[in-house]
């Protein structure tokens, strides 16, 4: 993430016996799973967490991505949100059958031991909802004819440890401020496709559920969560929420400035790799 970020490291004392339980696409036959999400058949018009084509370099310079580009740009962020919930929760990254073949190295991840149950359970509530994010997405992208790019190489220590309650808060509720944003940048790549345009509303849903408990859980336990760019309110008694003052809504990140924070280098362009993901995301969207 950006420069001033809180990353992590660490190790949790937290029920997560429901880290196991079965996924929407295991539950569902895939055939009927992707007609659910709208990709089977007709093709979306530019999927979700899509960034305008002058946003950086992305494929061809005046091109708009593919949908399956989109997707799996929006896959490299969901596999660092489960990755590093999951080693928060357990101690351990995501399963095989969710990263590829050829999956990159995670570094940084450790088990934390929370002080407070409810931190420890909500810690274990992302994990199964973020790797869920992940299976659903490559499943949509397998089902619309593409290839799931693999994990990337991920470094979750990449600007600090996680190691406690606070750290924790600090840096979830950052990732999650962030998620948001991206899906609400890319909504408009996707009126021309109502199921998928409510696929990704019902995600960007459950991050701002996420999002919101996280900024009230910095307020009460008194926890600093640095800004990660210009549009980031962190969370306080005077702004509870991060959103604009004048018009009450939240930011909309491109992908350019999405890529900035999550490789370290927010306000800064043409940027491939660094912070969270020290040899780049896989895919063509790649380039802040």
């Amino acid at each position: 993430m950006s420069d001033r970020m809180v990353h992590l490291d660490s190790g949790a004392d937290t029920d997560t016996a429901h880290l196991s339980q079965q996924s929407p696409a295991s539950r569902l036959g895939r055939r009927g799973f992707l007609t659910t999400l709208g990709f089977a058949g007709a093709a979306l018009g530019a999927g979700s967490l899509a960034g305008c084509s002058n946003d950086g370099p992305i494929t061809t310079p005046g091109v708009a991505p593919s949908v399956n580009d989109v997707l799996n740009f929006a896959l490299n962020l969901e596999y660092l949100e489960a990755t590093f919930y999951s080693y928060v929760a357990t101690g351990s990254g995501l399963p095989a059958a969710d990263i590829g073949g050829n999956p990159g190295t995670v570094t940084g991840g450790a088990k934390v031991t929370f002080t407070n149950p409810l931190i420890g359970r909500l810690a274990a509530q992302l994990a199964v909802e973020e790797r869920q994010h992940v299976e659903l997405l490559r499943a949509a992208i397998s089902g619309n004819g593409g290839t799931p790019v693999d994990l990337p190489a991920l470094n979750l220590a990449a600007l600090g440890a996680v190691t406690n309650d606070t750290t924790f808060l600090a840096l979830a509720r950052q990732l999650e401020g962030v998620g948001v944003s991206a899906y609400a940048g890319g909504a408009q790549y996707l009126v021309a496709n109502p199921a998928a345009l409510n696929y990704a509303a019902q995600i960007l849903h459950v991050e701002a559920q996420h999002a919101g408990f996280l900024r009230e859980l910095c307020i009460v336990n008194g926890v600093t969560s640095a800004a990660v760019d210009a549009q980031d309110a962190p969370p306080s008694l005077s702004r509870i929420f991060n959103t604009d003052p004048t018009t009450g809504l939240s930011p909309v990140r491109t992908t350019s400035q999405v890529l900035q924070i999550a490789y370290g280098a927010a306000g800064v362009l043409g940027v491939a790799k660094g912070g969270f993901f020290p040899n780049g995301l896989n895919g063509p969207i790649a380039i802040s």
